[in-house]
């Protein structure tokens, strides 16, 4: 056996090239496309069904009654091209989903198959009820036939869209589309809602949606409310105070015996001359001092 099977090889790699008279060696042919095989796979990390670029989708209706989605290729965007199963993909300048009946929800994908390896335009479209766990499949969209109007969701849950790495960084405003959807999100540093707007805020609670814009968070976070407990200083009154501005207070006996309170008031800063500050109020009372009592306070942050 001929000891210097193949006389060249890649730099980094070291991947075996055969040299001038040398013969085709299966062993070190497995090794070097083996060692391809892993770098595709390290370079995909594991995105093995994704979507790198993707053109117009519509949802239309046909002369029967029924719906369908159609992806087609816009400017210099293709309909879709990806990878499924592994295999890159370039789908026609048009391709449809049909037959989809109105009530009901469709996940779309491209199927790819072992041609697809050799030719980039072996694809078909699935669309499916429920999704589908098949490994050559790439999910591209979600319809919803069910809503008013119908809605087209092309970053539902489970897409991948494998963008080029160095312009995802540099592409700060959507890098993800306009609408992102994340089971857990971590913010170590910085939150900001809104620009130059007061930005609308959705809570699903149960199915219940409700919205409020964000000048109402920031009302309701503009204060907080502190409890104090005193006794009552009777007509004298009792100063209170508190580490910001008092805008609001109230207050209670917290005891039940047979001393007479009387009726009670509240001095702030500004009405009332014992109260020398902002942050302080005097509760008084027309009854007995003495008598346990609790204030709740609203100040301002």
């Amino acid at each position: 056996m001929n000891k210097n099977k193949y006389k060249q090889q890649t730099k980094f790699f070291q991947i075996p090239v055969p040299g001038w008279k040398d013969g085709i060696w299966p062993d070190l042919e497995l090794q070097k496309w083996q060692i391809v095989e892993n770098l595709i796979l390290a370079a995909m990390r594991g995105n093995v069904n994704s979507v790198f670029r993707e053109g117009d989708m519509r949802i239309q209706q046909d002369s029967s009654g029924k719906y369908f989605v159609r992806l087609s290729a816009t400017g210099n965007q293709p309909s879709v091209q990806g990878t499924v199963g592994g295999a890159y993909f370039d789908a026609p300048s048009s391709i449809t989903w049909d037959n989809l009946e109105i009530g009901n929800v469709y996940y779309l994908y491209v199927k790819g198959n072992t041609k697809t390896f050799m030719d980039a335009g072996e694809i078909s479209q699935v669309a499916s009820m429920t999704r589908l766990l098949n490994p050559n499949v790439t999910l591209v969209a979600k319809v919803d036939l069910k809503t008013d109007p119908m809605t087209l969701d092309r970053y539902p849950p489970g897409k991948v869209n494998a963008r080029d790495l160095a312009q995802h960084v540099l592409d700060y405003d959507n890098p993800h589309g306009s609408k992102m959807s994340q089971d857990e999100l971590l913010i170590r540093d910085h939150f900001a809602i809104g620009d130059d707007n007061d930005a609308d805020i959705e809570l699903d609670v149960k199915g219940t949606i409700s919205h409020f814009p964000v000048s109402r968070l920031v009302s309701a976070l503009s204060y907080e409310e502190i409890a104090v407990d005193f006794v009552s200083g009777g007509k004298t009154g009792k100063i209170l105070e508190a580490k910001g501005k008092i805008i609001f207070a109230t207050a209670v006996r917290t005891v039940c015996d047979e001393r007479l309170l009387g009726e009670i008031s509240v001095g702030f800063f500004g009405s009332d001359k014992q109260v020398q500050s902002s942050n302080q109020i005097v509760v008084c009372n027309s009854g007995e001092d003495g008598i346990p009592m609790r204030a709740m306070l609203r100040v301002s942050l």
